[in-house]
């Protein structure tokens, strides 16, 4: 029965865009140049929520980002990931309903000011479509191409706007993005997202992210073993053995230990700004509950009260168990392989 890679792609291309500072190099790489270079150096800010319908939610992803022009100008960044294996050629009236959502999200909470009719004008909204899908994308990215009228005079007076596209089967690999976590993540949706073998599809993408550079393929096992899916550390350690002889342990150990290193990175945070050790310890124990929520989806109050009680040597332990563990019991001991 064929398996995928990723399981759930909103999830994925969420967490992918949740990096600090992914989100503001993928606007800046798949802008128009004109429209790119008209933005403020500040890092995009997320808006919370979703403006597409739910039973649409297997087929887009989006991303909602406040930004700001070289002039002071408020103005948002619409990203829409198109999952389907073929383009929609509906997409335009989609990206109107969905800047039509914002607009009015926009006036409800932030609408009102002192220009003339108590209300400020509509900010500037910036489409951006990502497709991974198989066939190449032919549908016209202006909405008025969409709109039936044979009459050029007429076309003035449509609606129109222009929306940007990131088709990434059309994009060679090592042109995803410069930065790394994004372009592994893009090479992910690319070649990863589809039904198949997962052994092949591991080589595959394990030898594209190898033509990249070491750190590329890293960062993919890092990826993949986060990920919620049916990948078990025994097959990717057969498929790295196959691809980088001899190094399988070492790339899996590094990738490891950068989940680690976040969760350091948190934990010291959290401790400077409460002045406790304890918050050292309680950042490890939030990003080891992620990682468990990554592997297995919902967690039970009772293993999320056992990570939260639990000490260093404890955390350090499980941790270290989430790599081979096929299931909950398994990461704390409880349960042995076959």
């Amino acid at each position: 029965m064929p398996s995928r890679l990723i399981k759930r792609h909103d999830q994925f291309f969420k967490r992918l865009l949740d990096h600090a500072g992914t989100a503001g190099v993928l606007i800046r790489e798949r802008l128009p140049w004109e429209v790119a270079e008209r933005l403020a150096p500040d890092a995009p800010e997320l808006v919370s929520g979703s403006f597409v319908d739910n039973e649409l939610r297997e087929y887009h992803t989006d991303r909602l980002y406040r930004v700001r022009t070289v002039d002071g100008e408020a103005a948002f960044i619409y990203a829409l990931v198109e999952h389907k294996s073929s383009p929609d050629p509906g997409i335009g009236l989609q990206l109107l309903i969905y800047q039509t959502r914002v607009w009015q999200w926009w006036v409800e909470h932030q609408g009102q000011g002192r220009e003339e009719g108590g209300r400020r004008r509509l900010p500037a909204i910036f489409p951006l479509v990502i497709y991974h899908g198989e066939a190449a994308w032919r549908i016209p990215l202006d909405f008025a191409s969409g709109i039936d009228h044979a009459d050029a005079a007429l076309r003035p007076y449509l609606l129109d706007f222009r929306y940007s596209l990131a088709d990434l089967g059309r994009i060679d690999n090592a042109r995803l993005s410069r930065e790394k976590r994004l372009r592994i993540g893009l090479l992910i949706l690319k070649r990863g997202s589809g039904d198949g073998d997962l052994r092949e599809t591991l080589l595959e993408l394990g030898r594209a992210a190898l033509s990249l550079g070491f750190d590329d393929l890293v960062a993919l096992v890092h990826y993949i073993l986060l990920e919620s899916n049916e990948v078990e550390a025994a097959m990717l350690r057969g498929v790295l053995k196959e691809i980088v002889p001899d190094q399988e342990a070492r790339i899996m150990s590094i990738a490891a230990e950068e989940w680690k290193a976040e969760g350091i990175q948190i934990g010291q945070a959290m401790g400077k700004a409460e002045g406790k050790a304890e918050g050292r310890a309680e950042g490890k124990a939030e990003m080891l509950l992620r990682l468990l929520r990554r592997r297995f989806d919902s967690l039970p109050e009772t293993v999320m009260r056992k990570v939260r009680d639990a000490s260093d040597d404890e955390l350090n332990e499980w941790a270290d168990n989430i790599l081979d563990a096929r299931s909950l019991d398994m990461v704390f001991g409880q349960a042995k392989p076959n």
